[in-house]
């Protein structure tokens, strides 16, 4: 069975927010000095580094991801695509945004020889494309590191993103 998945809006709009408003003031600020170095050097290149990340966050909107009993697809600005066959490593990491490990966000990073995919696990079915991966990781025999397995038991026991206090980094 084949499925689609994408990053929802709703998951997007901090980021869009976070960007803009970075955008506007870094670029503010460059403005009112336009001639001092250091204001083009600190200043524009603040402005520069959020305008990539705005940028990326348009990339992700765009991005589609189709999941497949034989591989995953992304289509956006890079169209990839890998079969679960070729699966020669896969990561999952957890990212806390409090000391306490609750609320952060999980990462799949899939790699099939050079070929790469990362995910994160605002995506919606981030879930399921994780189960895909590991059972084409346990077919291909792949090694998968102390990290990886207390995220997926975490993953398994309370779900995505930061549920649980206990998830590895």
């Amino acid at each position: 069975m084949t499925t689609q998945h994408r990053y929802p809006l709703a998951a997007l709009l901090p980021d869009y927010g976070r960007g803009l408003v970075g955008t506007v003031l870094s670029g503010g600020a460059w403005s009112l000095a336009p001639a001092a170095p250091a204001a083009i050097v600190i200043f524009g290149g603040l402005t520069g580094l959020f305008l990539v990340f705005t940028i990326r966050n348009v990339w992700r909107h765009r991005m589609r991801i189709t999941l497949g009993g034989d591989g995953l697809a992304v289509a956006g600005v890079r169209n990839r695509t890998m079969a679960w066959r070729d699966l020669t490593d896969m990561r999952l990491r957890y990212y806390a945004t409090r000391r306490n490990r609750q609320g952060g966000w999980m990462t799949l990073q899939l790699r099939a020889g050079s070929a790469r995919i990362a995910l994160d696990s605002s995506l919606t079915g981030f879930s399921e494309i994780v189960a895909e991966a590991v059972q084409a990781a346990r077919r291909n025999a792949l090694p998968l590191d102390a990290v990886t397995l207390a995220n997926l038991q975490a993953l398994e026991a309370g779900g995505v993103p930061g549920s649980q206090a206990g998830m590895a980094t």
